[in-house]
């Protein structure tokens, strides 16, 4: 008996490696010609920009820098404060073995630590530690078989397999830019020391054709004036934006993700009508990257037999990834942060950064607890110091529950962490309350396998096998038992024994449920 087996050709993803590495980066920053020598640090911080990675055997190279500010005091002058910038160049690789450029690359980064070491008056040692994680996705095409055909009474068991993988990612860049004015009743700028920019008030959303989003951005400068009783001042402004991302959404789409950041891009302070420098001339660059991840279901042949014949069958299995669930979920907090140089003025606050740290996840049945800490970063100008730049850390923890569909003990748990609408207000004399919302963003990755025929081959059974099966027999359901497995084991078909105990071809069995089954005669 010849049989036709109807295959397709289905797209996988496999996920390959991952790997997390910590590089320690390190240069020496000089003092620029015409800025004075420096005797003391105030301030340091850093922001890497990737511009190339490249996917070689074995191992990503990533290529780009870390680019550095410092606020420092020179000599002989403490009420002074001056800033300088740097770079430090970041070219490495992560190895990963059995990668190659045919893989999609997933690439994070993230500063953990900066240090400083003054050298001398004019040279600045900078090292930063550098957190790096890669994982590779390969693709790979499987041939699954959808239909049997056959001129014999071919019984056959159809599965559904679900396959849940990304579509469609990017990035959209929104320029944002506006001439601002500083307050009346602050000094005007004499330098443009640092720009803080944030996304406050974000709204985003997912229509049939496109995702829009819009927001405000806060941008906070500090600068030095030309008032000698407030050499050091803080000014805030906020711009209104609004942007969207042309993405077309399918009927098979499940899940989509979009993130918002902003960087700025440019700070040029410039006159106003009366000649002072009240201006800031900024530019910013908002990003909107975004991704989606459509489902597909295929019907395949999960099972096959032929009541009287002998089928035999060779089979072939295949893993994949597939996404198991996604998960959102958003808490507002509100936590205490103590200064030990007391609480200065909210509008002397430069800036109130929260870094996730995520310490632990825990699977427990359907349920996945994350917790860890926020690095919480205050920096500000101390009235009671000169008006000098001061940095308060404090550790907050968080604890986070989930109920994920689909989740396992060896499921690949991938979880984001992000602080939004960060605000800060005085509540005594020493402490700040801090109002803000963490978003998380919970993947759940499972390891799948499907088996697909290569051949199937149909025998006669001879008059001694076909005698082995009963007649007649009443069974008594057990646990596990169903209609097609039934049918299989004792030479006949689903549709006989649905017609002779009066069932519908999808009726679930209970145990011990009787049913009676006859062996078919004639094939």
């Amino acid at each position: 008996m010849s049989v036709e087996l109807i295959r397709k050709q289905m797209g996988l993803n496999e996920m390959t490696r991952r790997e997390n590495v910590q590089v320690v980066k390190e240069r020496d920053i000089i003092v620029p010609d015409g800025k004075p020598d420096m005797q003391r640090v105030l301030y340091l911080d850093g922001d890497i920009n990737i511009d190339q990675i490249d996917v070689q055997e074995d191992r990503v190279v990533y290529k780009g820098q870390l680019d550095t500010t410092i606020l420092y005091v020179p000599q002989n002058n403490s009420k002074e404060i001056y800033t300088m910038k740097g770079s430090i160049p970041l070219e490495d690789f992560v190895i990963l073995d059995g990668v190659d450029s045919n893989q999609r690359i997933a690439f994070n980064y993230n500063i953990e630590h900066m240090h400083w070491n003054i050298l001398n008056e004019r040279k600045l040692n900078v090292k930063a530690i550098i957190g790096v994680g890669v994982e590779a996705t390969k693709p790979k095409e499987v041939e699954i078989v959808t239909d049997v055909r056959s001129e014999g009474p071919i019984q056959t068991s159809a599965g559904i397999m679900s396959v849940v993988k990304p579509s469609q990612s990017g990035t959209e860049k929104l320029i944002v830019k506006d001439e601002l004015t500083i307050p009346q009743g602050k000094p005007s700028i004499a330098e443009i020391l640092k720009l803080h920019t944030d996304i406050k008030e974000e709204q985003i959303k997912r229509t049939d054709n496109e995702i829009l989003y819009n927001g405000i951005v806060e941008i906070c400068t500090m600068y030095t004036s030309q008032d000698e009783d407030k050499p050091v001042e803080v000014a805030k402004h906020r711009i209104p934006f609004a942007g969207s991302s042309d993405i077309t959404k399918p009927q098979e789409e499940a899940y989509w993700n979009c993130e918002l950041s902003v960087k700025p891009t440019y700070v040029q302070a410039s006159p106003d009508y009366d000649g002072e420098d009240r201006i800031v001339e900024v530019e910013c660059i908002v990003e909107a990257k975004y991704s989606t991840f459509d489902k597909n279901d295929e019907t395949i042949v999960a099972d096959v037999y032929c009541p009287g014949k002998k089928v035999t069958m060779t089979n072939t299995e295949a893993d994949y990834m597939n996404l198991a669930s996604k998960g959102t979920a958003r808490a507002s907090k509100k936590d205490m942060i103590t200064l030990d140089n007391g609480a200065p003025d909210t509008e002397q606050i430069f800036s109130v950064s929260l870094k996730p740290i995520i310490d632990e996840k825990q699977v427990n049945g359907d349920k996945l607890t994350v917790s860890g800490v926020l690095e919480a970063k205050v920096v500000y100008i101390d009235p009671e110091n000169m008006n000098m730049v001061q940095t308060a850390v404090e550790m907050i923890p968080f604890n986070q529950e989930f109920v994920c569909e689909g989740i396992s003990k060896d499921a690949y748990v991938d979880v984001k962490v992000q602080s939004k609408d960060v605000e800060v207000s005085s509540y005594n004399k020493n402490d700040l309350m801090i109002d803000y919302t963490l978003d998380y963003v919970v993947n759940v990755y499972k390891k799948d396998m499907v088996q697909t025929i290569n051949q199937i081959n149909v025998e006669d059974m001879d008059k001694e096998e076909l005698a082995n099966y009963p007649s007649m027999t009443v069974y008594a359901a057990k646990k596990g038992d169903n209609l097609w497995s039934l049918a299989k084991r004792f030479n006949t078909t689903v549709q006989d024994i649905v017609e002779i105990n009066d069932l519908d071809e999808n009726t679930a069995l209970n145990f011990g449920q009787k049913l009676i089954i006859l062996k078919k005669t004639k094939f």
